[in-house]
């Protein structure tokens, strides 16, 4: 049996939960703690938090098949029963996949690159191709970026934040983009400059499939699965 006072957990959020805000998957989180009767660590100061960190938040509307939150805990506890405890309190379209230990001292989680997935209706193939290849093939791609709270536009250049990007022959968009510590592009801008983010108005789902961390953030010692196997860290696989 192993325990651990720091865990790296990973879960996906599908459904009509992609529809749930960000702030409101955080309070989610700390109630399905407390039924859980997981013993969550607290912040110091005049208003204690719990010691939860997300790797990244989640846009509004997108699904995220393999997110990832860190929790310390005040006692020790085996990563297989927190994981148990958290899937028999969450909601609908909240599934938890595994477990991570991780050592005393290990930094937050730092995203370095984000991987997206949408289906392209088969009449929009052509146009995205021409677009994503044009896109592809530049060296430079601004684009003005538009704020509904801020009264000031902002000029970036798309093109050193998409690391690649396909459309496969069954139609699914694949984008990777690069996340720097000053921030990244938003997959919606991608879909702008391919001329298919209407899709999204129209019921298509955009799936945020893979968060890749920088290598000094995986820190594991052992893991557990939602069945609550213990399986070997990503490196070990």
């Amino acid at each position: 049996m192993t325990t651990a006072t720091k865990l790296r957990l990973r879960f996906a959020k599908r459904g009509d939960l992609r529809l749930v805000s960000h702030h409101d998957i955080m309070r989610c989180l700390e109630r399905m703690a407390r039924r859980a009767q997981i013993p969550l660590a607290q912040s110091q100061g005049f208003t204690p938090r719990p010691r939860i960190v997300f790797a990244l938040a989640l846009g509004l509307g997108i699904e995220g098949q393999n997110e990832i939150v860190d929790i310390e805990l005040f006692e020790p506890r085996e990563p297989a029963d927190v994981l148990c405890r958290l899937a028999a309190t969450a909601p609908p379209g909240f599934h938890w996949l595994g477990a991570e230990v991780l050592p005393p001292g290990a930094p937050a989680p730092r995203p370095v690159a984000l991987d997206y997935e949408l289906r392209v209706p088969a009449q929009r193939h052509a146009q995205t191709l021409s677009k994503l290849g044009s896109l592809l093939a530049s060296t430079s791609w601004p684009l003005v970026r538009r704020r509904p709270d801020r009264d000031r536009e902002q000029t970036i250049d798309l093109r050193p934040f998409l690391l690649n990007a396909e459309l496969t022959d069954e139609g699914v968009l694949r984008a990777r983009l690069k996340v720097c510590p000053d921030g990244s592009a938003r997959p919606e801008e991608l879909l702008e400059c391919l001329g298919i983010r209407d899709l999204l108005d129209q019921g298509a789902v955009l799936v945020r499939t893979h968060v890749e961390l920088a290598t000094d953030d995986r820190t594991v010692a052992l893991s557990a699965r939602g069945d609550g196997a213990e399986i070997p860290p990503d490196d070990a696989r």
